[in-house]
């Protein structure tokens, strides 16, 4: 029941002083109009990026979008609110001479936000500025530096990557050059097959004499033997003479033909050894050629695998919405500053009331003692 009469009580003592609060209220409110029509107006425009995970559409190479993965896209915020970045951007659309003498770290603390939302892939760029289209600018401009900064980085990295692969495979194609210009530089210079239609007349050739001086010497024989025969008679001289005749000429016959026959070799020998040199020669040359193909291929196909694969190495930013032209500035907020010193004020005039009712209470418990004693006495 206390408790009860006291709040009654003091709400009879707010009811009485409801003017102390309608005026701090109104005077809150007068001074906040004021204030919000003095301040300038600031405008914030929102630029966003989107955060595609590695591998595109690829469910092979394509990144889990997790807790982790989500907190490692804040690396991007720094590259965004980047001081490099903003200074270039307050120069490139001469916001800059608007600030003199204002610290670039400052500006940006003031201008500048970027975040991330929570669970999203999605990069908010807002800045705020005096003017509307300055602050659309601004914040499409470091979004689209971020996108072609990223890029660039990304194309660094996939250069730096794919040098070395790269350098080999050019060795290997420059020498797969090599080895045909060689092949050909050899076939218009070395006819093999030439030489080897040489060999195989001059073996027909020999075979050719060969078998003649086997005829020859199977002449001299028979004509050897037809000497040894006996010859009585006239008739039989005179084919004794003719006989001798045929084997001296025979015997010349096979002489020539044993020349022919061992000048056939040694031309068979020397030019059957130079056309294997040569085959020799040319394989090797198709050897190395084979080689080199296979190996260019190879060195390609690792060559474009690295350069497929660069897709899935990082992430890819693309320019989500490049934001709009604020029609209303996001400072001052004439609504919201009213509301809240309308509330301000309410309780800080009614904090005011109940601590001015709490001493009001304790004074006058005290004084009560003082008048009960003093009517004690006139009794």
């Amino acid at each position: 029941m206390r408790n009860a009469s006291e709040g009654l009580e003091f709400a009879g003592y707010l009811w009485r002083r409801r003017s102390l609060v309608a005026i701090a209220c109104t005077s809150a409110l007068a001074v906040a109009g004021i204030v919000s029509l003095l301040l300038p107006a600031r405008y914030t425009a929102t630029a966003s990026i989107l955060i595609e995970p590695p591998g595109g559409n690829d469910p092979r190479s394509a990144t889990a979008v997790s807790t982790v993965y989500l907190e490692s896209l804040k690396t991007y915020e720094r590259m965004a609110s980047s001081d490099t970045l903003f200074e270039r951007a307050l120069d490139d659309l001469h916001i800059r001479q608007r600030y003199p003498g204002v610290s670039t770290e400052t500006l940006k603390r003031r201008i500048l936000e970027v975040s991330k939302p929570a669970s999203t892939t999605v990069l908010d760029i807002s800045t705020t500025v005096s003017d509307a289209k300055s602050a659309q600018a601004l914040a499409q401009y470091i979004a689209e530096r971020t996108v072609a900064l990223h890029t660039s980085l990304d194309e660094q990295t996939d250069e730096e990557l794919s040098k070395e692969p790269q350098r080999i495979f050019e060795a290997a194609k420059a020498r797969r050059e090599a080895a045909e210009k060689a092949k050909e530089q050899f076939i218009k210079t070395t006819p093999v097959e030439a030489l080897d239609k040489e060999v195989l007349l001059t073996g027909e050739l020999k075979l050719e004499v060969g078998k003649e001086l086997a005829r020859t010497r199977a002449e001299l024989a028979n004509y050897l033997g037809q000497q040894q025969a006996p010859q009585p008679t006239e008739a039989g001289e005179r084919q004794s003479g003719w006989t001798q005749f045929e084997i001296a000429a025979t015997r010349t016959k096979i002489q020539n033909l044993e020349n022919q026959d061992h000048e056939l070799l040694q031309a068979l020998k020397s030019k059957g050894d130079m056309l294997e040199d040569l085959r020799r020669k040319r394989d090797a040359l198709d050897a190395e050629l084979k080689s080199a193909r296979a190996d260019e291929d190879a060195q390609n196909v690792k060559f474009s695998d690295v350069k497929s694969s660069s897709a899935a190495r990082g992430v890819r930013l693309k320019i989500l919405d490049p934001g709009i032209v604020p029609r209303r500035p996001s400072f001052p907020n004439p609504p919201l500053n009213l509301a809240v010193a309308f509330i301000v004020s309410l309780i800080a005039s009614i904090g005011y009331v109940a601590i001015r009712f709490a001493y009001d209470r304790t004074r006058d418990a005290r004084q009560e003692p003082v008048f009960s004693r003093h009517s004690d006495v006139l009794r």
